[in-house]
């Protein structure tokens, strides 16, 4: 999910022997030090996302039926073909919060190209990240809040039969060293942490949303908060809670689950 600590992690990751590829996005403003995403699959993102009428701004869950047929096979072959022009033999670091609605259309090219991807699952508070969106003028507090729900929750559903990692957002900010050194170890990489290195480069200063009290007249707010509870435990066992809260939610919404 967006503003959800993805590229202080994926700064403090790359040196511990990953790549973000040949096109790499550029610093801005909102992000210094960088994001550490790829420029070129980004905006294949977008492509896909405009060819479906939608962006990443859409509170809605993509439909299946939007990743079947023609279109989406079109545009599985191109992400096939972008894998390997910007990455080659390297292991890659692939980090795009549109990945959370768009996995469906990666799914097929994993199983069949790339069986040992590990998924790292960041989770950061609901409300510290709707914040953080309308401050930057992307989305209302509202918009935020109901991107976050379906962002984490199709990450989550969409993974699953994968290694996938869960960490989140508080441990990255209070533990940095120790947080990058687990999941450094579980991904195999390098455990040669600097750590100097990975605190200059995950600066808990620069946290400016740490009051989660839910805003005044935001609906949802049990529903919601259940939904984090149930991903901060990061087990399989939360998968049927899950499953429920999301059918829940959707029902709420007039959104097919």
């Amino acid at each position: 999910m967006h503003r959800s600590g993805t590229s202080a992690l994926g700064g403090a990751l790359e040196p511990l022997g990953l790549t973000v590829g040949k096109t790499v996005m550029p610093p801005k403003e909102e992000n210094p030090k960088g994001f550490y995403e790829n420029n070129s699959l980004t905006e294949l993102h977008e492509k896909f996302l405009a060819s479906i009428g939608s962006n990443w701004r859409d509170l809605e869950p993509v439909g299946e039926e939007r990743f079947e047929g023609v279109v989406a096979r079109r545009f599985q072959r191109k992400l096939l073909r972008l894998l390997i022009d910007e990455f080659g033999g390297d292991r890659p670091l692939i980090k795009d919060p549109r990945m959370c609605r768009l996995m469906p259309l990666w799914v097929p090219l994993i199983k069949e190209h790339f069986p040992l991807a590990r998924f790292i699952l960041p989770i950061r508070h609901p409300v510290e990240v709707a914040n953080s969106l309308r401050q930057r003028g992307h989305v209302t507090l509202d918009q935020g809040l109901k991107l976050w729900v379906v962002h984490v929750l199709e990450s989550e559903r969409t993974t699953r039969g994968f290694s996938r990692l869960f960490t989140t957002y508080d441990q990255l900010m209070q533990s940095p060293v120790e947080t990058v050194l687990r999941l450094a170890k579980d991904l195999g990489l390098s455990t040669n942490v600097d750590a100097d290195a990975v605190s200059r480069q995950i600066d808990s200063t620069l946290r400016h949303h740490t009051e989660p009290a839910w805003p005044a007249g935001e609906p949802r707010q049990e529903l919601t908060l259940s939904i984090h509870q149930a991903l901060v435990c990061g087990e399989a066992a939360q998968e049927e809670k899950l499953d429920k809260l999301r059918r829940e939610y959707y029902g709420q919404m007039g959104w097919r689950c």
